[in-house]
């Protein structure tokens, strides 16, 4: 999960402009429903925030709103992290790297996914995944022409991999470090030698 900004209400509530105070709702949220899951109530986040219900409700008009909220901006940051990813001179590295970081993160921290779950048939948070599985296509892509993936690679395949880390540790604590390991070998193309990325 990307982190939130740092917390603290450095500026009153009432000096903040309306994005101002969706920001800070959304970090606050954002901490709260790390900690506590998506069944915290909006009391907990709005104590957090040191404001009444009434004030995040005229911001983000559900708790389903807010949760949506927090969805794309951690979709925005993954897809840039890809991006920045795609750019390295070694594709099939730099996918390497992302997939370790990204196996780590969702084995210590479950909102994104639960997140997701819960709002996966808003419009809005579809365009936000997409946008995300655009970003590693091209870095698919680029690995692909360079020979350290397979040439039917596809996001796909990430996705079947992030899975099976999860179950993975369902079976067995720690487990996913293995499965990873297993599922890089096979998505590696000819041109593909031993393992050279490690989570950075």
């Amino acid at each position: 999960m990307i982190p939130p900004q740092t917390l603290g209400p450095p500026v009153a509530w009432t000096g903040l402009d309306l994005e101002g105070k969706r920001r800070r709702l959304l970090d606050v949220a954002t901490a709260v429903f790390t900690r506590d899951g998506l069944e915290a109530p909006m009391e907990t986040v709005a104590d957090e925030a040191g404001v009444g219900v009434g004030s995040i409700y005229r911001c983000y008009a559900s708790k389903r709103d807010l949760i949506a909220a927090i969805v794309i901006e951690q979709m925005e940051g993954l897809r840039a992290e890809v991006a920045d990813a795609e750019a390295d001179a070694e594709a099939g590295a730099a996918l390497e790297r992302s997939i370790h970081r990204i196996v780590e993160r969702q084995a210590t921290n479950g909102l994104v996914r639960a997140a997701l779950a819960a709002t996966s048939d808003r419009r809005e948070v579809q365009l936000a995944v997409g946008e995300v599985s655009l970003a590693w296509q091209a870095l698919i892509d680029r690995a692909r022409a360079e020979g350290s993936v397979r040439g039917d690679a596809t996001v796909m395949d990430l996705r079947l991999l992030f899975a099976a880390a999860r179950a993975a540790d369902e079976v067995q604590p720690g487990a996913r470090g293995r499965v990873v390991e297993l599922l890089l070998e096979a998505l590696r193309g000819d041109g593909a030698g031993e393992v050279t990325a490690r989570t950075g």
